[in-house]
C-alpha cells in the first residue's frame, strides 16, 4: 500500500519552486543592474573629471607665461585651484615640474592638500592620463608652455577625486524592499497561473477519475489549459468512450447469450412439448371432428355439438401454442428481397384494415416512397401484422381517436420502420421486460407473450433489430392525447456487400 503520509501536493511544490526561482531571478538581476550602474557611473564620473581638469587647465596654462613660476604666479593660481577643491570629489591638485633628466624625481610646484604618492605624473605633455588607486580617481594633464630656461622641465597638472558612492546602505534597503515588491506581485500573478493552467485541469482529470472508478463512464473532462494537458484530457475523454463502447458491447453480448440460452430452453420444451403434446392432441381434434361429422350416428343434439365445438377450440388455441414455441425456438429459412418499405407497409395495412382486430382503427403509411428494406418478404409482414395488431389493440381503451401510423425512414444503408398507436404508451415499469418470453400485459386468454420475441429473433436473423422508442419519440397522432408506443423496426437497405478476398 501507498503511504499517504509523504504524499505531497503538486500545488505547494510548484510554489515553492516558482518562489525560490523568483528570488533567485530578482536578486541576479538586483545584482547585475548594480553592477552595471557601477560601472556606468564610475565611467561617467571618470569623464567629467577628465572634462572638469581640461577646463581647469586651459585657465591654469595662461597663468604660466613662459614656463617659469614665479611667487607672483603662484599666488594667483592658488586661488584659481583651490575653488576647485570638493568639486566633482576633487580632494589634491597639484602642478608637477618633470625635470629633464631621467634620475631626477618631479618635484611639485604648487600644491593644494597632501600629495598622493606615484604613478608618477605623465611624461607626453598635451596628453591626458586617468589612474584610479583605493577608490581615489587621478587625472593627469599636461600643460603646454612656450620659452623659458632650459633647465626647466613641463609641467603636469594633478586632479586627485574620491569620486561619491554608487550605492549606500539606505540605497541597499530601498532595493531590497523593491525587488521583494516585485517577486511577491510576481509571485501572486505565478501561482493563479499554475492554479489556472495546471491544478485546475488537474482536478478536473482528477475528479472525472473518480467519477469512473465509481462506475460513471459518462464522465468526461474540459480539455482546457496548456496543450500537454488537453491532450491528457482528450486522451481521457477517449478511454471512457472506448470503456462505454465496450461495456455496451458486452451488455449486448450477454443479451445476446441470455437469448441464446432463452432460445435453447424453449426449444428443449417446445421438442418436448411437440412430442408429448403435440401429437395426443392431433389425435383427440381428429376425434372431435369425428364427433361433429353431420355423418356421425347417431347424430349428435344442439348441446353436444356446443361442447364439441369449444372443444376444438380450446384445443386448437393449444395447438396456436405449440407452433409458437417452435417458432421461436427453431430457425426460420429465408429468401431475402430488396423491397420498397412503403408498398410493403402499404399491402400489409390494406389486409388488416378488414381483420376483426383492428375493426374502427384508422391505418395509416408516411415515409419517403423510395426506401427499401432487404428482407424475407414473408418475415417482414408477420413481423409488421404482429407489431400493428399490438398497436390496434393498444388503443382500445382510449377516449379519442383510435389511430394506429407506419413511418418508414431511410437513414443511410439503414431504414428504420416504426409502428405508433394512440394509445396510453407503455409504462416504465413494463419496458424492460417487454421482450422477455411469455411476458404479457394482454388479458389471460389474448395472448401468449411470445409475439414480440419472436418478432425480435425474426429480425435479428435477418441483420435486423427490434426496439420500443422513448415515450417522447415522437408528437402524438393527429387528435389524440398521448404519443402512445412507438415500435422500431431497423433493417438494412440493400444486401450486404461482398467480402473481397
Amino acid at each position: 500500500m501507498l503511504d499517504t503520509s509523504a504524499r505531497r501536493s503538486l500545488r505547494w511544490e510548484l510554489v515553492v519552486t516558482l518562489a525560490v526561482t523568483l528570488v533567485m531571478a530578482v536578486v541576479s538581476l538586483s545584482l547585475a543592474s548594480e553592477v552595471l550602474g557601477r560601472r556606468r557611473h564610475e565611467a561617467a564620473q571618470r569623464e567629467q573629471l577628465a572634462d572638469h581638469v581640461q577646463g581647469l587647465a586651459a585657465l591654469v596654462t595662461p597663468q604660466l607665461g613662459n614656463g617659469a613660476l614665479a611667487a607672483a604666479g603662484r599666488g594667483q593660481l592658488e586661488p584659481v585651484l583651490r575653488s576647485n577643491i570638493g568639486t566633482l570629489g576633487i580632494e589634491s591638485i597639484t602642478l608637477h615640474r618633470l625635470s629633464d633628466r631621467q634620475d631626477q624625481p618631479p618635484r611639485i610646484a604648487v600644491g593644494l592638500a597632501p600629495p598622493l604618492p606615484p604613478p608618477a605624473p605623465l611624461q607626453d605633455p598635451g596628453g591626458t592620463r586617468i589612474d584610479t588607486s583605493d577608490g581615489l580617481v587621478i587625472v593627469d594633464r599636461a600643460l603646454r608652455t612656450f620659452g623659458g630656461a632650459r633647465d626647466s622641465g613641463p609641467l603636469v597638472l594633478r586632479v586627485v577625486a574620491r569620486p561619491a558612492p554608487w550605492t549606500r546602505t539606505q540605497d541597499w534597503t530601498e532595493v531590497a524592499v523593491l525587488a521583494l515588491g516585485v517577486g511577491v506581485v510576481m509571485l501572486v500573478l505565478g501561482i493563479g497561473l499554475i492554479e489556472v493552467q495546471v491544478v485546475r485541469p488537474l482536478g478536473h482529470i482528477r475528479d472525472a477519475v473518480g467519477q469512473v472508478a465509481m462506475g460513471n463512464l459518462e464522465a468526461a473532462v474540459p480539455e482546457e489549459g496548456p496543450a500537454e494537458l488537453q491532450s491528457l484530457a482528450g486522451s481521457f475523454n477517449q478511454m471512457t468512450q472506448s470503456l462505454r463502447e465496450r461495456v455496451e458491447h458486452i451488455e449486448r453480448q450477454r443479451k445476446h447469450l441470455v437469448r441464446a440460452e432463452q432460445l435453447a430452453s424453449v426449444g428443449r420444451i417446445s421438442a418436448g412439448i411437440a412430442h408429448e403434446v403435440g401429437n395426443p392432441l392431433a389425435a383427440v381434434l381428429g376425434y372431435v371432428e369425428l364427433l361433429l361429422d353431420p355423418r356421425s350416428e347417431p347424430a349428435l343434439d344442439d348441446t353436444q355439438r356446443d361442447m364439441l365445438e369449444r372443444s376444438r377450440t380450446q384445443i386448437e388455441r393449444i395447438q396456436g401454442i405449440v407452433t409458437q414455441l417452435l417458432h421461436y425456438a427453431r430457425p426460420t429459412r429465408q429468401q431475402p428481397l430488396t423491397l420498397r418499405a412503403v408498398e410493403a407497409a402499404q399491402g400489409l395495412v390494406r389486409l388488416l384494415e378488414h381483420d376483426p382486430r383492428c375493426a374502427d382503427v384508422s391505418l395509416d403509411v408516411r415515409g419517403d416512397e423510395g426506401s427499401k428494406v432487404h428482407a424475407d418478404p414473408g418475415l417482414l409482414d408477420q413481423v409488421l401484422r404482429n407489431l400493428v395488431v399490438n398497436a390496434a389493440r393498444a388503443t382500445a381503451e382510449t377516449e379519442g381517436p383510435r389511430r394506429v401510423t407506419v413511418w418508414v425512414e431511410a437513414d443511410g444503408d439503414r431504414t428504420h420502420i416504426d409502428v405508433q398507436d394512440s394509445g396510453h404508451g407503455v409504462p416504465e415499469d413494463v419496458r424492460e421486460r417487454l421482450f422477455e418470453p411469455f411476458f404479457t400485459t394482454a388479458k389471460a386468454g389474448e395472448g401468449t407473450g411470445l409475439g414480440l420475441p419472436i418478432c425480435q429473433g425474426l429480425l435479428e436473423s435477418m441483420e435486423g433489430s427490434l426496439e420500443l422508442r422513448p415515450q417522447d419519440a415522437r408528437a402524438p397522432l393527429d387528435g389524440a392525447r398521448f404519443p402512445g408506443a412507438v415500435f422500431r423496426v431497423t433493417l438494412p437497405a440493400g444486401p450486404p456487400a461482398p467480402i473481397s478476398e
